[in-house]
C-alpha cells in the first residue's frame, strides 16, 4: 500500500505546481461547498460574466474597440437579463394554475389507467389498491414541487440582492477583468506553466459545453413553447422551461420531463387524436434535439459517457438539490477537463 501510493503521488504530483493545483482546486470545493449559499449572487456573477466574457473576446478579435464589445455585450445582457423578470410574473401564475388542477389531473390519469387495466384479469379491488399505492402520493408531490418553485421565483422578483448586485458584479467582473486576472495571477506560484496548460484546456472544454448547452437550452425552449403555443397546450410556457431545462440532464433530464408532459397532455385531450399530435410534435422535438441540435453546438469536445452522466447527477443532485441537478454535468466537465490536461511523468516524457 506505501508502494502504491509513493508511485501515485510520483507519478501526479513531482512537482510543485501541480500541489498548488490541488491546493487551489480544493479551497474552491470547500467555499463552494460550506459557503455556497452565501455568496451564491458572487458565483452567479461570476458564471454570466465568463460566458459573456467570451462573447466580449470574439468582438474583440474582429478588430472592435474594448469599449464597443463591452457596450454590446452588457447591452444584450441587460435585454436578456430585464426580459427574465418580465416573464417570471406570467410564470408564477401558471404553476398557481397547475397547482390548482393537480388533483383533477390526478382523478383523471386514474380514471384512465383504470379503464385500460380494466380488460385484463386483475379483480377490481387488486387494481384499485395497486392505483392508490402508486399514485397517491404524486398529487402532494406535485403540489410541494410546484409551490416551492412558485416560491422560489416569487423571491427572485422580490430580491432586491439579485437585481441590483448581479448586474453590478457583472459590469464590473467584465470591465476590470484584467486586473481581477491580476489578482489572481498574484496567489499562483511564480512557476506556472503547466497551471496555464490545464487552464487553457479546461477553459476550452468547459466554455465549449456552457455555450453550447446555453444556447440548446433557449433554442429548445423557444421551438417547445412556440409549438405547444400553436396546439393551444395548456401551461405551455411551464412545460417549454421544464424541456428546455432538461437538455441540461442529458437522459435523465429527458425521461423526468416526458412524466409532466404525457400527464397534462391526458388531461387536456384523453386519447384523442390532439393527444397523438402533441405527443408526436413533443418527440420529434427531442429527437431533433439529440440528434441534430446537440451535435452541432457541442461537437465532440465535451462528451461524456452516460455512466459518468449518471453519477454525477445523483451525486451532486444529492448534494445541492434542485441546483446540483442542474450543475452536475458542468461540474463533471470541469473535472473530466482537468483529469485529461493533468499532467503525468508519461506525458512529459513522450
Amino acid at each position: 500500500m506505501i508502494n502504491f501510493l509513493k508511485n501515485f503521488f510520483d507519478r501526479y504530483f513531482f512537482d510543485d505546481e501541480q500541489f498548488a493545483a490541488l491546493f487551489i482546486i480544493s479551497i474552491g470545493i470547500i467555499i463552494l461547498y460550506f459557503l455556497g449559499g452565501i455568496i451564491a449572487p458572487v458565483l452567479v456573477s461570476i458564471l454570466i460574466a465568463y460566458i459573456l466574457n467570451g462573447f466580449m473576446s470574439f468582438l474583440e478579435e474582429r478588430g472592435n474597440s474594448r469599449f464597443l464589445a463591452l457596450s454590446v455585450t452588457l447591452f444584450i445582457f441587460s435585454l436578456f437579463y430585464l426580459s427574465i423578470f418580465l416573464v417570471l410574473p406570467f410564470l408564477s401564475r401558471q404553476i398557481l394554475l397547475l397547482v390548482s388542477d393537480i388533483p383533477q389531473i390526478y382523478e383523471s390519469v386514474n380514471v384512465f389507467l383504470s379503464s385500460q387495466l380494466s380488460n385484463y384479469t386483475v379483480s377490481p379491488n387488486q387494481l384499485d389498491e395497486a392505483l392508490v399505492n402508486a399514485f397517491s402520493y404524486i398529487p402532494t408531490l406535485f403540489q410541494n414541487a410546484l409551490l416551492q418553485l412558485n416560491s422560489g421565483f416569487s423571491a427572485v422578483m422580490n430580491a432586491l440582492l439579485y437585481l441590483i448586485i448581479v448586474p453590478f458584479l457583472v459590469f464590473f467582473l467584465l470591465k476590470d477583468r484584467d486586473i481581477f486576472l491580476n489578482y489572481i495571477k498574484f496567489l499562483l506560484p511564480e512557476k506556472k506553466n503547466l497551471l496555464s496548460k490545464i487552464w487553457t484546456d479546461v477553459n476550452v472544454q468547459l466554455y465549449g459545453y456552457l455555450r453550447g448547452k446555453g444556447l440548446e437550452m433557449l433554442v429548445v425552449t423557444f421551438v417547445t413553447g412556440l409549438v405547444f403555443y400553436i396546439q393551444d397546450v395548456n401551461y405551455s410556457v411551464i412545460l417549454a422551461i421544464l424541456v428546455g431545462l432538461s437538455v441540461l440532464i442529458p437522459y435523465v433530464g429527458a425521461i423526468l420531463v416526458t412524466i409532466p408532459v404525457v400527464l397534462i397532455g391526458l388531461f387536456q385531450w384523453g386519447l384523442d387524436s390532439d393527444f397523438y399530435i402533441f405527443i408526436t410534435s413533443y418527440l420529434i422535438i427531442q429527437a431533433l434535439d439529440g440528434n441534430v441540435l446537440m451535435p452541432l453546438l457541442l461537437g465532440r469536445e465535451v462528451k461524456l459517457h452516460p455512466v459518468i452522466i449518471i453519477t454525477a447527477v445523483l451525486i451532486f443532485g444529492g448534494i445541492w438539490g434542485f441546483w446540483g441537478l442542474l450543475l452536475a454535468i458542468p461540474i463533471a466537465t470541469f473535472l473530466r477537463a482537468i483529469l485529461v490536461s493533468w499532467p503525468t511523468k508519461e506525458k512529459l516524457l513522450s
